[in-house]
């Protein structure tokens, strides 16, 4: 699942959460966010949710290419271990 806007924010979130949702129940347990310059907490919210949806169903997510914002975000909100073992960068 790609997602292919520039900024994520709480006003967008609500196109993305059906998608990514759709995604896993297909079985694609890949969120990329390489195309993603700007996001808020709205986004980190969906990428735990995916998180533990995706575990759920037993499958192996991965967070490609997580922006760099979203980590002091994470670190913020004490979940940055949480997320760190499943994000790689693809570039």
């Amino acid at each position: 699942m790609k997602i292919t806007t520039k900024t994520v924010g709480y006003d967008d979130i609500h196109q993305w959460e059906p998608k990514v949702i759709e995604a896993l129940q297909a079985g694609d347990a890949v969120i990329d966010c390489g195309e993603v310059e700007s996001a808020d907490s709205a986004l980190l919210a969906l990428i735990l949710r995916w998180l533990k949806l995706a575990q759920t169903q037993n499958l192996s997510p991965r967070i490609l290419d997580l922006p760099e914002g979203m980590w002091s975000l994470a670190k913020l909100y004490g979940v940055r271990e949480l997320i760190r073992p499943y994000c790689k960068k693809s570039r």
